[in-house]
């Protein structure tokens, strides 16, 4: 096993968390201590299907997985390897790092769309929180809403202001013209 079993994992795509652990290429490491601030280790992972990674992550010594999606057998897997998993998550890294310190990802600004529900911390989304998404624990599957469709507004979640939707583009890949934050589907 590796030397500290308290270390946190993050799948990224750009500087974001990566949407799905399945696929991701690059997965960075940090230390118990985040309130150091210090940069996670980057570890890339070209050929590893997603349950060596997992293995990887557990020969790491990490404890805490923060992801997008992951499939209901990854789920399972890492459970089964002692990972405690927090998924449903979106969000640039250092953000995301910062939500996680102060036990803020329950905030919507940090769902992965088509996870709605409030974060407990243990096993992504919980139960009943949004329509559509389900949480029976390590294994469950994530029920995607049917799509909004045109029209409507996207709204950002800090400050408040509206923008009409542009058919095509989900809400959560616009940014608030005010304050850079991802905008959510009203």
């Amino acid at each position: 096993m590796g030397e500290d079993i308290s270390k946190l994992a993050i799948p990224v795509f750009r500087s974001r968390v990566a949407p799905v652990l399945n696929w991701c290429s690059r997965m960075l490491i940090f230390s118990a201590d985040l309130a150091a601030g210090g940069l996670g280790q980057e570890f890339l992972l070209p050929d590893m299907n997603a349950f060596e990674r997992l293995r990887m992550l557990q020969k790491q010594g990490v404890s805490t997985l923060i992801c997008g999606a992951l499939s209901p057998d990854l789920l399972q897997y890492a459970d089964h390897l002692g990972l405690h998993v927090i998924y449903g998550v979106a969000g640039d890294i250092d953000d995301v790092l910062g939500a996680y310190r102060h036990q803020r990802l329950d905030q919507p600004r940090y769902w992965l769309p088509g996870c709605k529900g409030r974060r407990n911390y243990r096993q992504g989304c919980v139960k009943g929180g949004a329509e559509g998404v389900t949480d029976e624990g390590p294994g469950a599957q994530i029920q995607h809403p049917a799509r909004a469709g045109p029209g409507g507004f996207c709204s950002c979640p800090r400050c408040g202001r509206k923008v009409r939707h542009q058919q095509g583009i989900p809400c959560t890949q616009t940014q608030c013209p005010e304050c850079n934050q991802p905008l959510l589907r009203e």
